[in-house]
């Protein structure tokens, strides 16, 4: 009797050490236990809830594999808490602590149906080596996987939306953030990334303090990036220039990195203090023009920038401490409309020789603003009608003082626009329309003006030091427009950019924002309307700007359905099914050199799939985001067979048409004798 008891303990002891599948039920999972705790491999299936994560804490204490993907986590409400105080919990999400500090756990696969994973679900497993995440999760909880100290990588799922604040902090090992592939609808195909990575959100402090962190994938829809959401990791870049939603960059961000640069987007309205606070590394710095404030200890002690441009922003005041100890930088442009300068704002800037104000009004400054620069060697350069102002202000009239300007402002109204182009062409045909500045027109500084000065202000407008052209509010309704359009991946298409004008106009210039997945392939090239211009162009990241002017000065020609540029774009399997193409930052001037803004427009690209015509025709058939669409320039009927062989009948309207109601799957459409391959 002993001896079988004794065989039945060793049996028992033998197989809680081994892996172990059961089948769970909401709230079963500690009587299927029987009291086994040392159960090192546990695979579940069925349904859980918060009861059973409880389980999971309290009695496998040394559980090392944990896969939960087969498993449906259901609601449930309790009389007393189960963790944190909490007493209710949600469907298809991972209990808020539920496996914290289970410091065994190396390998967890979370249940696949999950969109939730609550605050500090996993916080402190220091052994974790390797998560899944649900494919169906769109929440990371604040805290969720934060002190995991040994996960070196992780995938986040295509449709997550939101990482919470902290929520990977402080998880040293950690090296890199990929994006995981969406899953294919159709079952039995390889996954795709043919959908966008649907994150907007990413909170404070989410990757804070992971001190080997060097790659992140973050795709184009991230609209918010939280106080010091990377402060001390070791991202080598912060080119955000393809996040065209992108508004807010907070607190400390970047702070402590070591990125060599740091691209924003035009759509960045609020930048937090200190963002790119002693980023020793920091070479090079675009910030956008819709800025109103640059904030204190913006970029101070990035001691390696030799270039920092607000010339064409529209800030109101320069924060304390903003560019403190940029001891490389040679010059500095204070926009028109600062109003404040702060605290040592410019302080142990001991490389400065120049500093350009286009305001009218001396800008209040606050203490020791230029501590430790010999203001005596640095020149000033004021508008002319202020000079007396400068000379009598405190701390400014330590500068040398001087009438001066921006250069490439040849009409004087404090921007560098196609304006500043016409004006200079006019001065050279001896035709001058308006106010004409000679020294600022004079770019090259060679005491004459000519073509070499319009090339000096076409590479300022450019984006010399990526600054865009400024952002002003409009005051016509013409626009530069680019039509909807389809495309595959790998594909090459010619996109003809249209201007709808009341009005002749002789030069323009713009900026358009590709979405991530689409890129120029060679220059921007004239169109039809314009068989006398010129363009000139550059590449930023997703951005296209361009300038369109003519030598002499001659209207744009012909309708406006007529292109007056054009652009080659290729595709890759980045892009989106549905994206957006934007065009801002227009610009319009006349022969008169009369200046308009044009509000922005936006054009839709759908990402056609598995598209290929069998015969060809006048007619266009494709799919895109799950939708058939056929352009015919006649009415009629369609046949659509499925490879099963079932064939349905579509009306078909002279033009465009969509169809929404057809299954997943691969077609042949029969339209107006040819035939089509298409996949939905």
């Amino acid at each position: 009797m002993r001896k079988t008891l004794l065989t039945t303990l060793l049996l028992l002891s033998v197989l809680a050490s081994q892996a172990v599948t059961l089948h769970c039920e909401p709230g079963k999972l500690q009587s299927l236990l029987a009291g086994n705790t040392n159960i090192t491999q546990l695979t579940l299936t069925g349904r859980m809830d918060a009861r059973d994560f409880r389980t999971i804490a309290d009695r496998l204490r040394n559980i090392q594999q944990l896969d939960l993907n087969g498993v449906v986590i259901v609601a449930h409400s309790s009389d007393k808490p189960l963790f944190a105080n909490l007493r209710s919990y949600r469907a298809h999400e991972v209990p808020t602590m539920s496996l914290a500090q289970l410091t065994h756990l190396t390998r967890v696969t979370l249940p696949g149906t999950a969109t939730s994973i609550g605050e500090a679900a996993l916080a402190g497993c220091t052994a974790l080596t390797s998560v899944t995440l649900p494919a169906e999760l769109t929440h990371l909880g604040s805290y969720a996987l934060a002190g995991c100290t040994a996960l070196t990588t992780i995938a986040l799922p295509h449709g997550l939306v939101s990482i919470g604040e902290g929520a990977l902090t402080g998880c040293t090992a950690l090296t890199g953030v990929t994006i995981a592939a969406a899953q294919s609808p159709m079952a039995g195909t390889s996954p795709s990334l043919e959908r966008p990575f649907a994150l907007s959100h990413i909170g404070s402090r989410a990757f804070a303090g992971c001190s080997n962190l060097k790659t992140v994938q973050l795709g184009f829809l991230v609209q918010h990036i939280g106080a010091a959401a990377f402060a001390g990791t070791k991202l080598t870049t912060a080119d955000l220039t393809g996040m065209t939603r992108l508004a807010e960059v907070g607190d400390w961000a970047y702070a402590q990195t070591p990125i060599t640069r740091a691209l924003l987007p035009s759509t960045v309205t609020a930048l937090g203090w200190g963002a790119f606070l002693l980023n020793t590394q920091l070479t090079q710095i675009s910030l956008p023009s819709s800025l109103a404030t640059l904030p204190a200890l913006a970029m101070a002690g990035s001691n390696k920038l030799s270039q920092v441009d607000l010339s064409q922003m529209s800030i109101d005041s320069i924060g304390d401490y903003a560019l403190y100890n940029l001891n490389k930088v040679g010059q500095v442009v204070i926009p028109s409309g600062t109003q404040y300068v702060g605290t040592r704002a410019m302080a142990g800037m001991t490389g400065l020789q120049q500093v350009i104000t286009h305001a009218d009004a001396v800008p209040s400054l606050g203490d020791n603003v230029w501590q430790n620069v010999d203001q005596s060697s640095v020149v000033l350069k004021v508008p002319s009608s202020s000079i007396d102002s400068y000379r009598s202000a405190e701390q400014w009239r330590e500068f040398d003082i001087q009438s001066g300007g921006l250069p490439g402002d040849a009409n004087g109204d404090g921007l560098v626009d196609i304006a500043d182009i016409n004006a200079v062409i006019n001065y050279m045909l001896g035709r001058p329309n308006s106010t004409f500045v000679f020294d600022t027109a004079d770019v090259d500084e060679n005491g004459s003006i000519d073509i070499a000065d319009i090339n000096g202000i076409i590479n300022l407008m450019l984006g010399k030091h990526l600054a865009l052209p400024c952002t002003t509010t409009p005051n016509t309704g013409d626009m530069v427009t680019i039509e909807n359009f389809a495309i595959h991946s790998g594909e090459h298409h010619t996109i003809d950019i249209h201007l709808d004008n009341s009005i002749a106009y002789t030069a323009l210039q713009c900026v358009i924002h590709l979405p991530e997945g689409l890129t120029p392939v060679g220059e921007v090239t004239l169109g039809s309307r314009t068989p006398h211009h010129q363009v000139a162009s550059l590449v930023s990241g997703n951005e296209v700007r361009i300038v369109l002017y003519a030598l002499p000065i001659t209207d744009i020609e012909g309708q406006a359905d007529q292109a007056i540029l054009r652009l080659t774009v290729t595709a890759d399997d980045w892009l989106a099914n549905v994206s957006e193409i934007t065009v801002d930052h227009v610009t319009l001037v006349t022969a008169d050199e009369d200046i308009y803004y044009a509000p922005a427009s936006k054009s839709q690209v759908s990402k056609s799939t598995g598209v290929s015509q069998v015969s060809q025709s006048a007619d266009r058939v494709y799919a895109a985001n799950g939708t058939l669409h056929i352009t015919s320039a006649e009415g009629g009927r369609a046949q659509v067979v499925a490879l099963n062989g079932t064939t349905r009948s579509l009306t078909v309207n002279a033009g465009s048409n969509s169809y929404h109601n057809i299954d997943p799957g691969f077609y042949i459409v029969r339209l107006n004798g040819s035939s089509y391959k298409v996949k939905l």
